[in-house]
């Protein structure tokens, strides 16, 4: 009898241990992909996995909404452009009724009577890179014929820029895609800023402002 009570010892034994194993493999069926996922701009806490990806809102300048029959509407420095905050003189919010957006129905003129600024406080992910996206014009109204900005991550300039209107017109506004990258080293939120730095009325021109993450390593290359 001993050699029959050691083999059903063993066999429950063996019972036991697969069922385990199978517990395990059940609570955790996307083990693998979860971090495989890690590699591609996500963070794993316990089982949930989400992309670090910041907020950033009224990218298109589409509110407050131009009030018809208006072009534009002026914004000193100090007020508020949806969620963006003027800074510098003035900044024109502008309609499609006067010019062409790159996308929706309006677009933001970094230079009202003269240049402006807006800013806007996004959350961040420390040892995180990040690439801004934008599109760029210019307003084909004033001189001079090259208007120019630049991008701020917490006041330091990560990136200048310029348009020249020349051949443009409120039809013909010649948008461009421009991106920057920066990286947020121990930092949970940075400011970003546009910034008009052409002299007089009617400046560089941006609308659909975008943020993503990426690893530094993997971020597209910058001209």
């Amino acid at each position: 009898m001993l050699p029959l009570r050691l083999s059903v010892a063993s066999l429950t034994t063996a019972a036991l241990l697969l069922a385990a194993a199978s517990a395990t493999a059940s609570a955790h069926p996307h083990g693998t992909r979860a971090h495989d996922a890690r590699t591609h701009d996500t963070q794993t806490h316990g089982t949930q996995t989400h992309t670090t990806v910041p907020e950033i809102s009224g990218g298109g300048f589409e509110t407050p909404v131009v009030p018809s029959p208006s072009p534009f509407t002026s914004h000193l420095g100090g007020q508020a452009v949806g969620p963006w905050t003027v800074g510098g003189h003035s900044v024109d919010l502008t309609s499609d009724r006067l010019w062409d957006a790159a996308e929706g129905s309006q677009s933001l003129d970094l230079n009202g009577s003269s240049s402006g600024s807006v800013s806007q406080e996004i959350p961040t992910h420390p040892l995180t890179s990040y690439v801004v996206s934008f599109e760029l014009a210019g307003n084909p109204a004033w001189a001079p014929a090259l208007k120019t900005g630049e991008l701020r991550v917490d006041g330091v300039p990560v990136k200048t820029f310029a348009f020249d209107i020349t051949g443009r017109g409120f039809r013909n506004m010649g948008w461009t895609r421009q991106t920057a990258v920066f990286t947020s080293l121990l930092k949970n939120s940075v400011t970003l800023t546009f910034a008009g730095t052409s002299p007089g009325v009617g400046g560089p021109v941006i609308d659909d402002v975008r943020v993503r993450s990426c690893l530094l390593v993997l971020c597209p290359p910058v001209s």
